[in-house]
This record gives C-alpha cells, structure tokens and sequence, in this order.
C-alpha cells in the first residue's frame, strides 16, 4: 500500500524520535551525571516545531515534561505540537495542564483559545459552545496582558466567528497597531494578522481596506499563498482581472493544494473573459479534495463546457452543482436548465423545464429563470 506524504513524515519523524529518546538513555546511563538540560529541550521542541514537524517537537516537549512535571513551558509547548497535528483534545487536556501550573501563562492562554476554535472549526456541530470557551480563555488573557498583539489578535478572530463584524474590526485594528512596536512578533505573523483584519473589512463590504491589509499581508509575508488569494480575490470583485489572475496564480504556485486558491483562479479567468484558460484551471479544481463542499464551482465548470460547445460533459457538471448545492442553488437549477436547453434532445426540453421550475421554487424572485420559462 503506497503511504500520503504526510504519513511518511510521521513514520520518520516518529522513528528519529525513538531514536534520539535511545541515544539520551543510553548516554545517561554511560554518564549518571550527565542529564539533559529543559530549557536546551524547550529550545528544540521550539526549533522544530517552527520547522512544522510537530511530532518530533512534541517528543523534545515530553523529555522536558519527564525531567521537569512542573515545567508550564514544556506542557503549552506540548500543546502547541499535538494541536498542529491535529489532536485538539489532547492539546486541550497539556495546555489545561500547563495553565494549572502558572494560571498566568499568557501564551498558553492565546494557545489553548485558539485550540478551542480549530476544534470548533472542525466539527462544529460536536463542538458548538467551544467559541464561548475560546472568548472566555482569551479575556482572561486579555486581564493579564491586554496590550499583547497576539492576544488581540486571537480575540478578534473569535469575535469574528462568533459574527460581531464591529467588535471584530476594533480588536483587530488594534491588533495591527500593536504588532508594529511588537519586536516578539515575526513578519509572517504580521501577514497573518493582515490577512484577519483584511476579511473582516471584506465582510464589512469595505472592499478598499480589505484590498490594503491584504497588500500590506503580502508585502510583509511573500511567501504566503493566503496573502496572495485573498488580495486576488479582492482585485477580482473591485474589477481588476489583471491583478486578479497574477496574485491568484501567485497563490496556486505557492501552495497546488489550496482548493480555494485553485477555485477563485479558475472563477475569475471565467468571469474575466478567459473562458477557454478557465477551463484546465476549473477541472483540476472539482478534483480536489474538499471539491464537493463547493457546489458553485461545478455551476462555473458547466458554463465553460458550455461556452465551448462541450454540451454533454456541461449537463454532467450542471448536476452535480444542482445537487451538491444545500441549500439549494436557483442559479445551478438555471444553467441546468441552459444545459438541457442547448444539448436539445429527446426529453431535454422537459427537462429543461423542471430545471427552471425547480429554480423558481427555490427564489421566486429569481427572473433568468422565469425569463426562459416562460419562452420554452
């Protein structure tokens, strides 16, 4: 059986791990003085957890936990590598541990409210109140360090979650404003704050700020294919396809395994004019993992094959968005209509029609729909 990547990584980080716990034992034991130093340990769990392999940094956190129980740092840093692989609970249960050692670790705090929100963010049915439990752990971090960047940062983003665009807004623009004179603060950091204050003007149809704070979250953070999407994106909906198509190819480039990146190029070649280019860019998105959650773009597929006479494979694809849309789409019912309507065979006209009527059924007010209805 052929292994992902990622389960390769972990084999190898996890046998380096028992590895170097085998060299440590066995070089105590040559040397009954000789024992690791903790914050030698803390340093290199840091160290590579920076680097993103979190399970070897996880191990480097434990040796320090197995020389040091009472070590806040080595439980938050623990906390820290199990969250980044994904293990939210247990990552809940160290930094709960590591607060119970020092209540004021601020970082812990910021850490363990941030947890809470990806696991809300994972699951949000089974874990429907941890937005609550995330507000509640960041004021208290907010209590003992209101001035901290980070800390303004994490509480605007679940302020933002939790749908309060205005509280969202202030929070993060002071957010921003701390991370200016904030020397702790890396300019990776910087971006990613960005990027937060920039979807908050985006909701709040501040589409000018919301194309500033992505430009400066890129200026500060080239590398970042979030950055470049969200300031393409943002280019596409104020009309500018240029800028558009080259921040989004930016984004692709940097990162072929964002979906959205891959779908928001796709769409904006399409709605730019770039019907036929579109085309390659839409079909590798719908195979993407995570493809079926974005009904919408099956729709988009379906009019590029239709605007280039692939009238069979836009019919397929017009199903697909019609039925993967929940709630239901007028608009995919309409260009299954369209569909139907130009391949013209035999019961497509009927077909036709309950498209365009499923269409109406779903927004009354919905006039393409109407409009070809009442011309069948």
């Amino acid at each position: 059986m052929i292994r992902s990547r990622s389960n390769r990584t972990s084999l190898v980080s996890y046998a380096v791990a028992v590895l170097l716990s085998l060299v440590m034992s066995s070089a105590a034991a040559q040397d009954g003085a000789a024992t690791p130093d903790v914050a030698t340990l803390l340093s290199d769990g840091e160290f590579y957890l920076e680097r993103g392999d979190c399970s070897l940094a996880q191990f480097y956190f434990q040796e320090a936990l197995r020389i040091d129980a009472q070590s806040a740092d080595a439980q938050v840093g623990k906390g820290r590598a199990l969250s980044c692989q994904g293990a939210y609970a247990a990552a809940i249960e160290a930094f709960q541990a590591g607060l119970a050692i020092d209540p004021n670790h601020v970082a812990g705090l910021v850490r363990l409210a941030n947890t809470y929100q990806y696991q809300f963010q994972a699951d949000p049915s089974a874990y429907s109140g941890r937005l609550a439990d995330a507000l509640d752990t960041i004021q208290r971090a907010e209590s003992l360090d209101g001035d901290d960047a980070s800390v303004q940062n994490a509480k605007g983003i679940i302020l933002y979650l939790l749908g309060d665009l205005a509280q969202a807004r202030t929070t993060l623009e002071r957010a921003a404003s701390l991370s200016t004179s904030d020397t702790e603060l890396e300019d990776m950091e910087r971006s990613i704050l960005q990027v937060n204050l920039g979807r908050v003007y985006r909701d709040l149809a501040e589409l000018e700020l919301a194309q500033q704070a992505f430009r400066r979250a890129v200026v500060l953070d080239p590398t970042s294919s979030t950055a470049h999407n969200n300031l393409g994106d943002m280019a596409y909906r104020l009309g500018d396809c240029s800028t558009a198509e080259y921040e989004l190819s930016q984004a692709v480039s940097l990162d072929p395994s964002s979906l959205s990146a891959a779908s928001n190029l796709g769409i904006a070649m399409f709605e730019c004019g770039e019907i036929a280019a579109s085309l390659p860019r839409l079909e590798h998105a719908v195979q993407m993992d995570g493809a079926v959650f974005l009904p919408a773009l099956f729709t988009y597929l379906s009019r590029a094959y239709l605007e280039t006479g692939r009238v069979d494979e836009a019919i397929q694809r017009a199903q697909h968005g019609a039925l993967l849309s929940e709630p239901p789409s007028a608009e995919a019912y309409y260009w299954l209509g369209q569909a139907y309507q130009r391949r013209g065979a035999s019961g497509d006209g009927e077909r036709a029609r309950d498209a365009y009527e499923r269409a109406i059924e779903v927004d009354p007010g919905y006039g393409p729909a109407q409009e070809s209805l009442d011309n069948l």
